[in-house]
């Protein structure tokens, strides 16, 4: 699994291995062609948290369970600004393919074709979509990714509880956490409106809303992956283990 790290070589290492676990599903998939592949082989889950709601270790916690990848906005952002790392991620999105998925999304037009970062950074978003088995957390990504083919959720709390958790976390005083939960909720809300036309709290832009300030994580992550069984239609797979047996979580 892909981990948050700060260091861009051991990102650039990561993303190699990546590329390289897509190359082997595809020839996986060629050698089982005329075969039913799962949903759960071609689906995605985007996360949207309201700051401090935990957004990312709960993806952490859906990627352990699935053996999916999970992608910060770190990452997706550093692939999409690396000319070298994003023509590894996007060189096999077929360009007919892309603009049939471009097509059902929700994206600005205008912004795609005006800002190159953004352009950049949707063709990385809709490539890792497209490979599959990822959760993306961040980025507007509920609003390009293909809708029927992944679940759409958004993970939040109260603003006190989340004010209290950064304080805690941070060892700061409720004013100064306070100010920066709300200046993030509202930089997130603001990129939303810019590139989207939309508003980042409004239920209708996810499949699934939770307030997980009364749940762990893990149960929020179970949460999620029934819902995912739901829009799927389909149960999810067993897990094999490293020695071969099956995971019975």
């Amino acid at each position: 699994m892909i981990k948050m790290t700060d260091d861009p070589i051991q990102w650039e290492s990561l993303v190699d291995r990546q590329v390289q676990l897509w190359h082997k599903h595809d020839e996986e998939k060629l050698e089982r062609s005329g075969l039913k592949i799962s949903p759960w082989d071609t689906a995605h889950i985007t996360i949207s948290r309201a700051y401090g709601a935990r957004g990312y270790r709960i993806g952490t916690i859906i990627a352990e369970k699935l053996n999916w990848e999970v992608y910060s906005r770190q990452l997706v952002e550093f692939i999409a600004d690396s000319s070298n790392l994003r023509h590894k991620v996007v060189e096999d999105f077929d360009e007919k393919k892309k603009m049939q998925t471009l097509s059902q999304t929700l994206f600005d037009p205008k912004a795609y074709s005006s800002d190159k970062h953004y352009r950049h950074l949707v063709q990385v978003i809709l490539s890792i979509a497209e490979h599959g088995r990822a959760i993306i957390v961040g980025r507007g990504a509920n609003f390009i990714t293909d809708r029927d083919k992944g679940l759409h959720v958004r993970v939040t709390a109260s603003l006190n509880h989340r004010i209290e958790r950064y304080a805690n976390k941070e060892k700061v005083s409720f004013k100064e956490a306070k100010k920066k939960v709300e200046s993030m909720d509202r930089e997130k809300a603001e990129y939303i409106e810019h590139y989207f036309k939309a508003d980042i709290a409004d239920p209708h832009n996810y499949d699934l809303v939770i307030n997980v300030e009364h749940l762990t994580n893990e149960q929020v992550a179970d949460i999620i992956i029934s819902a995912l069984e739901v829009k799927l239609g389909a149960p999810r797979p067993q897990r094999t283990m490293a020695d071969g047996s099956i995971d019975q979580e």
